[in-house]
Parts: structure tokens; sequence; C-alpha cells
């Protein structure tokens, strides 16, 4: 399944390497739309600055200054007519000390009151450190609204700085990207959310394909174990049973003690060894030849408990409760579920451990089902053994194929029932099987 979790990781990867590479490319427009948006607006205070400064040298500079009421009118209206074409905060003209000979403003204040903010690039013209050039300011704020200016020297006849020519403009593109910067935010979250839900939704695809997976390679694998087991068991069986009917006559003609563990060890081989036939007919039916019937499954456990009892003598079994007086009839496959509940009373019964065993059986009918639970108070077993209970040739014991739990589901799944298995360590174990009570 190593090739699943690789896939798994490979799309996981591939959902995040496209979440971000299309949030980068968002936020490249973003960056990219803001800097366009600036040159735009650079531009545009450029050209309106020159154009001012043409305007102001085309007339009488000394007229401003000498208080020449009609140029200064003129003036006003030709700067203020290039304002409001352009959508401009402000155009000004700003003597040394920074007070206004002319502004488009109606504030009447007589000082330029951003002159703080501005001074050293209105310094640089008056000290003569930038020749006819027109310098753009950054992005600045004031009284909440974002503005950029833009200043240019103005030149008397001589060639000096005779006066600077400012323009405002408001950053009315900062909203605009204000609100595409929340919607690209609220785009990351939903795109950050959208691949959370599609990486799980890959993690749950692909749960079931390595299920999938799972159960095919599983089912593989016993196939071939199935149809190497049988060729190896039915090889064996022969030879197991010349060997025990040798034993038996030495037994006779020497009663030797050697016979007997001779006989001891042959019998635990064929055990084996049918094990592993009936586990080489996992793909056929464990039903052939019987036909469904009606029981009591009351007086079928009843019968079952005095078999285990007989059959783990010396040691005693304590049964922790005891089954209903009252016939319990279903129609089922009596053979098959024999072999089920002995199978598990065997196994709970090598569980445990003293000389009296204390195990319980108890069945309960719901509806049409009926579930049967086998309990000891053995050593118990850990959540791993939990998980790996009905796999085959897995088991705790030092001895036996690791076939019977295995086997056992098989045949409960075939009836048409379930088997659970719960188990603590130190603490027991309960199976319970449920199946029909009528086919």
């Amino acid at each position: 399944m190593a090739r699943g979790s690789q896939r798994l990781i490979l799309i996981l990867l591939f959902t995040g390497l496209v979440i971000v590479l299309v949030n980068l490319a968002w936020w490249i427009f973003y960056q990219r739309t803001a800097e366009m948006l600036a040159d735009q607006l650079e531009r545009r205070l450029v050209v309106t600055t020159e154009a001012a400064r043409l305007l102001i040298a085309e007339r009488n500079l000394d007229a401003l200054t000498n208080d020449d009421f009609d140029s200064y009118l003129d003036l006003y209206g030709q700067l203020e007519w290039l304002r409001a074409s352009d959508s401009l905060s402000e155009l000004f003209l700003l003597a040394e000390d920074y007070s206004y000979l002319l502004t488009t403003l109606t504030t009447g204040d007589s000082v330029y009151f951003l002159a703080d903010i501005h001074r050293p690039l209105i310094d640089s013209f008056w000290f003569g450190l930038i020749d006819d050039a027109v310098i753009v300011s950054r992005s600045y704020e004031t009284g909440g609204v974002i503005l950029r200016s833009a200043f240019a020297p103005v030149y008397d006849t001589v060639g000096l700085t005779a006066a600077v020519v400012g323009v405002e403009a408001s950053v009315d593109y900062f909203d605009d990207l204000g609100r595409l910067r929340t919607n690209l935010y609220a785009a990351t979250g939903l795109s950050v959310v959208a691949g959370l839900i599609l990486a799980l939704i890959f993690f749950w695809l692909q749960r079931r394909i390595n299920a999938a997976e799972q159960v095919a390679f599983l089912g593989e694998t016993h196939a071939y174990l199935g149809r190497m087991v049988a060729v190896v068991a039915h090889e064996l069986k022969n030879p197991l049973m010349i060997m025990r009917a040798s034993a038996e006559r030495l037994k006779r003609k020497t009663e030797q003690p050697e016979a007997d563990y001779l006989l001891e060890e042959v019998d635990r081989l064929n055990d084996l060894v049918s094990g592993y036939l009936s586990f080489a007919k996992a793909e056929g039916s464990y039903l052939a030849g019987e036909t469904p019937s009606q029981f009591d499954l009351i007086d079928l456990l009843r019968a079952l408990r005095t078999g285990l009892a007989e059959r783990v003598v010396p040691t005693t079994v304590d049964w922790t409760n005891d089954l209903p007086e009252q016939p319990m009839v279903v129609a089922g496959y009596r053979r098959a579920l024999r072999q089920v509940i002995l199978n598990l009373l065997i196994n709970a019964a090598e569980a445990s451990s003293g000389k009296t065993i204390v195990l319980g059986l108890d069945c309960e009918r719901t509806g049409d089902r009926v579930a049967i639970r086998i309990r000891d108070h053995g050593h118990g077993m850990t959540p791993q053994q939990v998980r790996d209970a009905f796999e085959p040739f897995v088991t705790s014991k030092t001895t036996g194929s690791g076939l019977g739990l295995f086997l056992t589901k098989k045949i409960v799944e075939e009836i048409g029932g379930t088997i659970d298995l719960s188990s603590q360590p130190q603490r027991g174990t309960e199976v319970t099987v449920t199946i029909p009570s009528r086919v």
C-alpha cells in the first residue's frame, strides 16, 4: 500500500502547489495593477506640472509679485481650468518663503500648509540642486486623504528660480485597490478552504482505492496460498496416516510410552494439515452439502458447552451466565454454526489459564437477527492483535496454524452474519457472532 500513500502525497502536493500558484498569480496581478496606476498618475502629474509651468512662463511673473490683479485673475482662470479638466486637488505657485503667489484653493491660507512635508523637494529648486526637472513625491496621507504632489521651478528672465509651481492630486485609485485587495484576501481564503476540501475528498477516495486494492491483493494472495497449501497438505496427508497406523501397531506390540508421544505428534500435525486444507477451500463454499433447516439454538449451545467441558478435563469450566430456559428456534445452517461456536469456545478456553476456566456463553434475539456472545477472562489481546486477529497465519499461540479465526469469519460471512471481537490486555476477550434467524 506504499504506492497508494505515495499517490496521496503527490495529489496533496499538487493541490497545494496549484493553490500557491493561483494565489501568487492573483497577487502579482494586484502588484502590477498598483504599479501601473501609480505610473499613470505620475505621468499625469508631470504633464500637468509642465503645462502649468508653461502657462506661468507666458505671463509676466513680475505682474504677480507686483499685485497686478488682472494678471492674477487671468492666470488663476487658466490654472483652474487645467486643474478641473484633470480632476486635480490643487494647482499653486510658491514664493521662496512658501507663501502662495497663486493657488486654486479658496481656503484663504497665505502659506503653503504642507511645506514641512515637501520642504526638501522645494528647497532643492531654490538652492539650485536640481535644474529644470519635475519632481513627483511619494504618496502621503493628510486629513484622511491620500495625495501625490509634483513640483517644478519657474525661472525669471535671467534664468534664476523665481517661483515653484506645485500640483496636488488625490490618489483615488487607492479605494479601488483596497476593494481589490479585500477581494483577493477573500479569494485566497476561499481557495485554501476549497483546497482543503479537495484534499479531504482526495484522501477519502484514496482510502477507498487503497481498501479496494488491499481486498484485491489479499484475495489474490489467498488464492495463490490456497493452491500451494492444497498441494502440500494433500501430499502430507497420506504419509501422516501411514505414520499413525505404524504408531498404533507399535503401541499394541510394545506398549512403549514413545508410541503415545508419536501418536500425539502425528495427530497434532494432522490437525495442522486439516486446517491448511480448510484454508485452501476458502474460495469454495463451507455450506456445500448442507441445506437450511430449523433447529433449537439453545439446545445446540448447551451441547457445545457440555462437549467443551469434556474436552478440557481435568480442567473445570466455570460458566458465568446461564442460557435461556426457553427454546429459541431459528432457521439456518446448523452444522456450519456449530463449527463456528466450537472454534470460538476452544479459542476462549485456550486463552484462559489455571485449573478453572471462566467462560461466558449467551445469546439473544433482536428482530430477525440473533447475537451469540462468547466471553473469556484470559490474558486478552493488544490493539494490534485485535486488528490482525482475522488475518490468515497470524497467531499468538506457540502451536496452531493461525487459520482458526480466519476460517471462522469466512463461515460466518457465508452464513450471512458478522463477527466482532473486542479485547483488552489482562481483561479477557469477547466475540459476538450475529446471524440471521431465518433464511
